[in-house]
């Protein structure tokens, strides 16, 4: 994009399509919503406010769990000498790479009121993760490594010095972490908090798993979109109302995190950086290692035993013995016809969106360098969608997508759009949900090179396209490749869109992990399960692996 002609050019060929397929339907929807009021009347929108309220009530607890489990943990596995901090890290970080309703299963065979482990072991009830306590524990076991991440880039970026000073005058280890480190890292906290109660608002498959069978059923937003889009026509205008309601709930969110980190902003050291010096534990070393080691087996690691034991077991709630357990089930959904296809689609369709994330993403990335004052705007588009609700994105692209499409161009030529129950709406939502991923891999990959580079092999006679190929795009393939692993890994684990837009007759991973555990089968669902986290688990390996050689080949 060396000539101004060129880069308006590009410019035009990649806002069209995000125009199209990631703002106008979420347009059309605002629209939608904004006249539905006038058609309900008020009677109608009241009986909506239990839902709301319940999306607050629960949104706020997981928020505040999480924040609650967050602060402690990070000031102790970031600023402490506890031992086996990295491995600790990775395992209280798992929650964010593995989808919530995964989550939420693994805790419905240990607290189901008659058949989960742990009531069997303590008696039929005493615990219930039915209603808006478990959604909220759930949840905010989902959301705390945004805390935990949050407070961990805080005390990163704090000067020493700060914490040192308050020593030099007096202060214990112990009061000046109290008094100096935790007020400068608990406005990241909060921000990580708030992102919390955004995510468990956004949140559809944990709701549905533990509040739709609870007694009285506990709904949430996003559950009664669902409901009422399976209405169809019927319910489709109240159904945009309430998303309206969810999507603002996202400006609001971001804005608070936003003066959240104005007020918090961390002081860097200036000139060469020091590095802080765990705080020693002393002899409180062990009982933390001990403290921190029960909640990980808890909150992580139990949950993910239970799933595997239910994938063992010959039926849910059967009797734990050796020889209740077989492998019957695993060898049953693995080898299904029903398996095969819908593994075959989401392996294609999350492979498809990779591309489209990574393609547009880099393109975005050089739109954003090529115009200085319109690059904001290009960023902003690519990145907003991944803030909208899964929800909220895919009943914009049934309303502007439910009928074809149909384009003449000079009354001769005739274009027809027909997306509806397709898998292709599919594939959009995926990619426009996270085009951010390639955005952001691509432009931090780009301000780290050198444009003279590129204007080297233009003087040696290069052409653009030439040039780009042999010089910029070599660099840039690690963070691409990055980009890529993410945004599969997130669309073949996805479940909410999959959930509202996979057609009929089709089945993607998702879908089929919801419906069995919803009314079918969860042992069999189990099965899956455990090979969406062996799956996650390989991917997040492949990862590690690609950093280690970018940062050696640095």
């Amino acid at each position: 994009m060396s000539t101004p002609g060129a880069r308006w050019l590009g410019l035009a060929a990649w806002l069209v399509p995000v125009a199209v397929f990631a703002v106008g339907p979420v347009v059309m929807l605002l629209s939608r919503g904004a006249v539905a009021p006038g058609e309900l009347g008020r009677a109608g929108l009241a009986s909506e406010l239990g839902a709301l309220g319940n999306t607050l009530v629960i949104s706020g607890g997981a928020a505040l769990l999480a924040l609650a489990l967050g602060a402690p943990l990070s000031l102790l596995l970031f600023r402490t000498d506890l031992p086996l901090r990295g491995v600790f890290t990775v395992l209280f970080t798992l929650p964010s790479a593995i989808p919530a309703f995964i989550w939420g299963m693994g805790w419905l065979s240990l607290a189901s009121p008659r058949a989960g482990y742990l009531n069997r072991l303590w008696g039929e009830g005493t615990l219930d993760i039915h209603g808006p306590v478990g959604i909220a524990f759930v949840e905010g076991l989902s959301g705390l490594p945004l805390v935990l991440l949050a407070g961990a880039a805080a005390l990163r970026r704090m000067d020493p010095a700060l914490e040192e000073a308050a020593r030099v005058c007096g202060a214990s280890p112990m009061r000046a972490l109290l008094t100096t480190t935790v007020p400068l890292v608990l406005p990241s906290l909060l921000s990580g908090a708030v992102m919390v109660f955004l995510m468990a608002a956004s949140s559809f498959g944990v709701p549905y798993l533990l509040g739709v069978s609870a007694t009285p059923p506990t709904r949430v937003l996003t559950t009664r979109i669902y409901e009422l889009v399976l209405q169809g026509d019927e319910g489709l205008g109240r159904a945009c109302a309430l998303a309206l309601v969810l999507l603002a709930l996202t400006p609001l969110s971001l804005l608070v995190t936003w003066a959240l980190g104005r007020s918090g902003r961390v002081r860097l050291s200036a000139g060469k950086g020091l590095a802080s010096r765990p705080l020693a534990l002393g002899r409180a070393r062990t009982m933390a290692t001990v403290g921190v080691s029960s909640v990980c087996l808890v909150l992580v690691l139990l949950p993910l035993g239970a799933i595997l034991l239910t994938s063992l077991q010959r039926g849910f709630g059967a009797r734990l013995a050796w020889e209740e357990l077989t492998l019957s089930h695993w060898a049953q959904v693995l080898t299904q016809p029903r398996t095969l296809r819908a593994t075959g689609l989401s392996l294609l369709l999350a492979a498809g969106a990779g591309v489209l994330v990574c393609g547009f993403g880099l393109a975005a990335a050089m739109l954003q360098r090529g115009f200085r004052r319109l690059g904001a705007g290009v960023e902003a588009l690519a990145v907003w969608p991944y803030a909208v609700p899964g929800t909220v994105l895919a009943l914009a692209l049934l309303l502007a997508f439910s009928r074809d499409w149909r384009f003449i161009l000079l009354d001769q030529v005739a274009f027809v759009l027909a997306m509806a129950h397709t898998p292709w709406l599919l594939l959009v939502a995926y990619a426009a949900k996270y085009l951010a991923l390639g955005t952001r891999n691509s432009a931090e990959a780009l301000a780290q090179l050198d444009p003279s580079l590129t204007e080297a092999a233009r003087v040696s006679g290069a052409s653009p396209l030439r040039a780009f190929l042999d010089v910029p795009l070599p660099l840039l393939r690690p963070a691409l490749t990055v980009a890529f692993i993410l945004a599969f890994l997130s669309c073949a684990t996805e479940i909410t869109m999959s959930v509202l837009l996979v057609p009929a007759g089709s089945e993607v991973l998702g879908k089929l992990l919801f419906d069995l555990q919803s009314y079918a089968d969860p042992a069999a669902a189990a099965v899956l399960a455990c090979a969406f986290v062996m799956l996650v688990v390989s991917g997040q390996v492949v990862l590690a692996l690609v950093s280690r050689r970018t940062t050696e080949a640095r």
